[in-house]
């Protein structure tokens, strides 16, 4: 589910590994949302595909991007920093 204060918004993410392309998938009961990423989870790929499309998707910098839990998994916590309400809202809504 997303959550902001007032300069770092969080939101739930799973990650889906070697799909066919990547793209927003939805979101899940528990507000959770979906994203198919088409790089292999080894060696960190699928994460900085992630956090390069969340980056592209927002307008922002990837170095705005962070993983704060999940590195090793498929639930993750990203904490978007320095980041404006109106390019949050950028992200699909539930």
């Amino acid at each position: 589910m997303p959550s902001s204060s007032a300069d770092q918004h969080t939101l739930s993410v799973k990650v889906v590994p070697n799909a066919s392309k990547t793209e927003f998938a939805g979101w899940l009961e528990d507000g959770t949302l979906k994203v198919r990423i088409q790089s292999p989870a080894q060696d960190g790929k699928a994460n900085k595909a992630l956090v390069a499309f969340l980056a592209k998707q927002v307008g922002v910098s990837k170095n705005q991007i962070s993983i704060l839990r999940g590195q090793t998994g498929r639930q993750k916590v990203i904490a978007f920093e320095r980041l404006s309400s109106s390019q949050f809202e950028q992200l699909p809504r539930p």
